[in-house]
């Protein structure tokens, strides 16, 4: 059964019209070695740029996890390359970690707040257990209480 079920199907035709762009896509710069669990790896503005402009063909937005890495450097070159963006707030059990993605997060919604289109705040936070529905949840308030007209959610 399980071997049934994991076949390949070919399909005839792509499953989105070629010449439309995606809603959105996912973004993560990292490339070969390059990983988000080295906390000292910061992504140059140049790399970032490069994909942008790749994304920008294809999609009109791109959604990130944190401002980890250079993510920071995100709205900036997504203005020029034309690109919305759906900003993430990554969170842990690190309160003083997620005091500077929320800072962080605040000072960039309000200088690109024709670019950040929404904010994510959590990223599976409460998935993974390390905070309460309580915190998480102060956490969103004050990321909304900022962030003017900006719309704030959890995913």
């Amino acid at each position: 059964m399980w071997w049934w079920l994991a076949t390949p199907v070919s399909l005839r035709h792509a499953p989105i019209d070629p010449a439309q762009k995606l809603d959105c896509v996912s973004y993560a710069p990292f490339r070969g070695a390059q990983s988000p669990l080295n906390s000292t790896l910061q992504i140059s503005a140049e790399q970032i740029a490069a994909d942008l402009k790749q994304l920008a063909a294809v999609t009109g937005c791109v959604r990130t996890y944190s401002v980890d890495n250079g993510l920071d450097q995100v709205p900036a070159l997504a203005q020029k390359a034309g690109l919305k963006v759906i900003h993430g707030i990554w969170l842990g059990s690190d309160r003083l970690k997620n005091r500077m993605q929320i800072e962080t997060t605040i000072a960039l919604a309000k200088e690109y707040p024709g670019v950040i289109s929404s904010i994510m705040v959590g990223n599976e936070v409460l998935l993974r257990g390390e905070m309460t529905v309580q915190d998480l949840a102060a956490s969103i308030r004050q990321v909304k209480a900022q962030v003017g007209p900006i719309p704030v959610s959890y995913a």
